[in-house]
């Protein structure tokens, strides 16, 4: 899970500095990266963006998120499907 903030002032989509291929760069550094891309959620007025990615490896995790760092800040979260989450702590003992 990715989490990229950004300013009202550093809007792609806003008014002070609107960067009409802003998207179009996102899917272009998503592909050269090898990531996969599950899904983009926005929270327009929060100025925030929710990426669910799916990535091998941290070089191929910055390149597709070179974009979101040019206008803001990026976290990331790395997460796992609770389905997923329980079989795992089923295996290893700490769940039953």
């Amino acid at each position: 899970m990715v989490v990229a903030k950004h300013t009202a002032e550093d809007c792609p989509g806003g008014l002070v500095r609107p960067d009409k291929d802003f998207l179009a760069k996102v899917v272009e550094s998503v592909e050269r990266s090898g990531v996969t891309l599950t899904e983009i959620y926005l929270d327009a007025p929060g100025h925030v963006y929710f990426l669910i990615v799916d990535a091998n490896d941290n070089e191929a995790l910055n390149i597709a998120l070179e974009q979101f760092r040019l206008v803001g800040k990026v976290k990331t979260h790395p997460v796992l499907k609770l389905s997923d989450a329980t079989a795992w702590a089923k295996k290893i003992g700490i769940q039953r």
